[in-house]
């Protein structure tokens, strides 16, 4: 039997697509997470929704509650010809460096009366949040982001909160008024990705739920082409029972967006490359060559200056991965000794050949060989103890990117862009 939305039993499922063959689990220190909404249905008749909209809050806590995303969901807004709605697979999270420890989201979702001004404050109230999330992510350090931004987020979403609660506006709990809470453990994710439903209705079983492209019709002139909206799949059938909504939670290797230092590091390249080709050409001496590729005593001077300068930032950049980070570090410092090699043969190849087959070594997961392979790990050990005080101390150990052993090498090779940035 088919239940109206507002009532039935609340439950959250986890759907794990079944054909992913990227089975490793969520680590912190190696990967990033996002978490998109995907698509929301009401089942209500046509005339509830003439003067009625439904709107509601989501909010997303990580590395044990030190993070906290809320977001407000916008407006529900159904077409005539269907009440399951696209989100437009929106991220609500962009990719964010993993701490660790489990994460939690709780949803709320309500109706009130039909009412442009409230309409036009509860759209703007998501837009709103979304930048703010947006900004968190970008800017975060190692301890996290910013506070002033999580308290100007929930601003935002005690507002929204405010107006789906007010008696005068009719309200009408869609979701029971607490709202549905999920902890995703980092054991449970599996693969790249996976869904979480939020469903209030009739008792479903889990294994009976898969997600799949729904051949709902739409109102023409609608950013999205028929057959593409993403949904829950009950027993074989679309899922139109009570109310739902459908997040997609994500796991990936590699920062998706571009650091600011991304060009200076490439720019360090090109000068160390420079060096090398200058002190073979004879325009500068051997001795003051491999004099750039020492401290200098006011420690801005030098080409090894700029290169503690550089790690520095790398280190401090919360919004990038332990890995990430260590990777990057680590091939900057071959580089260095390279150079100096280079330099004493006068040969300028010797820098090319070391720093690419380093590269090529590490994206084929093998182990960089002699002193060259002993310094990056030395790197990478430091940059990892400066992140390990980072991690959420409810992290279990097996959850925690170890940087030690085979293990060290042999991880750099899901870092691609990484690696490709570093070659000469």
């Amino acid at each position: 039997m088919v239940v109206e939305a507002g009532a039935g039993e609340q439950h959250i499922y986890k759907i794990v697509p079944h054909d992913a063959g990227d089975q490793a689990k969520l680590t912190a220190g190696n990967h990033y997470v996002g978490v998109d909404a995907v698509s929301w249905f009401i089942n209500k008749k046509s005339s509830w929704f003439s003067n009625r909209m439904a709107s509601g809050t989501l909010d997303i806590k990580m590395a044990g509650g030190t993070e906290n995303y809320p977001v407000a969901l916008g407006i529900f807004n159904p077409s005539r010809a269907s009440r399951i709605v696209p989100l437009f697979e929106r991220p609500i999270l962009r990719d964010r460096n993993y701490r660790g420890g489990p994460i939690s989201f709780s949803v709320k979702l309500c109706a009130v009366n039909k009412d442009a001004v409230i309409h036009g404050v509860l759209k703007s109230a998501s837009e709103s949040s979304l930048e703010i999330i947006d900004g968190m992510v970008e800017t975060a350090t190692i301890t996290g982001p910013a506070g002033v931004l999580r308290a100007a987020s929930y601003d935002i979403i005690n507002n929204v909160q405010k107006v789906l609660t007010d008696t005068r506006l009719k309200c009408e709990a869609i979701f029971d008024v607490s709202g549905l809470e999920y902890n995703l453990f980092p054991e449970s994710m599996v693969g790249p990705q996976v869904f979480i439903l939020f469903h209030r209705g009739a008792s479903l079983h889990e294994s009976g739920l898969e997600v799949g492209r729904g051949a709902e019709s739409h109102e023409p002139g609608l950013p999205f082409k028929p057959h593409e909206v993403l949904m829950p799949y009950y027993e074989n059938a679309p899922l139109e029972d009570g109310a739902w909504i459908l997040l997609r939670i994500r796991r990936c290797d590699e920062c998706s967006g571009f650091r600011s230092w991304f060009t200076d590091a490439g720019k360090f390249l090109g000068k160390i490359k420079r060096l090398v080709e200058d002190v073979k050409a004879g325009l500068i001496t051997e001795n003051n060559g491999l004099a750039q590729l020492r401290r200098s005593r006011l420690g801005d001077k030098t080409i090894l200056d700029e290169f503690f300068r550089l790690r520095s930032i790398i280190c401090s950049d919360g919004v990038i991965s332990r890995r990430e980070a260590a990777a990057q570090v680590g091939l900057l410092y071959i580089a260095i000794l390279a150079a100096k090699d280079a330099i004493k043969n006068l040969d300028p190849q010797i820098l090319t050949d070391t720093v690419n087959q380093a590269t090529k070594a590490l994206s084929q997961g093998q182990c960089i060989t002699g002193g060259i392979g002993k310094a990056f790990a030395e790197q990478v050990a430091l940059v990892a103890d400066i992140r390990k005080p980072y991690i959420a101390k409810d992290t279990s150990p097996s959850r925690v990117a170890k940087f030690d052993g085979d293990e060290l090498f042999s991880t750099m090779q899901y870092l691609p862009n990484t690696l490709k940035r570093c070659m000469l």
